[in-house]
């Protein structure tokens, strides 16, 4: 048991580091590092697997506005939908209303891969608010929904790992 308390007295955040900035970074990574673990037996990385889940929920959306609703780059949006088309997982068709533009669809297969893929991310997420109440659940990602949504106009979309070509 003791070598269990030092190991988590070691993993714990140093107070000095318990402020907005380095906690909302590390949480972004220990959330990363457990959906890698679900999504990665599927072959899928989070943006994959968010684009399923978009495209299920609004099938024929184009790609500028699927990348814009998951905060996501032209140029990355567009590499995941290009794999995701070759894996078969998803479908472009020409727009009826505007011939330049590709609406986007999941195919049977696309949709097969995100409803066994599902149950695994519910319950990675259960895995993650873990540390909380049932009660405090709610009230935590409605306290993270506001201060996601009230700070929009800040967002860097694409701003984590891309960076610019120098030139």
């Amino acid at each position: 048991m003791a070598g269990r308390d030092e190991r988590a007295a070691v993993r714990e955040v140093p107070a000095r580091h318990r402020k907005i900035g380095p906690l909302s970074r590390r949480f972004f990574q220990v959330y990363l590092g457990l959906i890698r673990e679900v999504l990665e037996p599927f072959g899928l990385d989070t943006g994959f697997y968010g684009v399923l889940v978009e495209l299920s929920d609004k099938p024929g959306i184009d790609q500028r506005r699927l990348g814009e609703a998951l905060g996501i780059d032209r140029t990355s949006i567009g590499e995941i939908v290009d794999d995701l088309e070759r894996r078969r997982l998803l479908d472009r068709r020409i727009d009826p209303n505007d011939r330049r533009s590709r609406m986007l669809f999941l195919t049977k297969k696309g949709d097969a891969l995100r409803l066994k893929v599902r149950p695994h991310m519910l319950a990675a997420q259960e895995r993650f608010v873990a540390p909380l109440t049932a009660e405090e659940r709610p009230v935590f990602l409605d306290m993270l929904y506001r201060i996601v949504a009230g700070n929009l106009d800040h967002e860097v979309v694409g701003g984590l790992g891309r960076r610019k070509r120098k030139s």
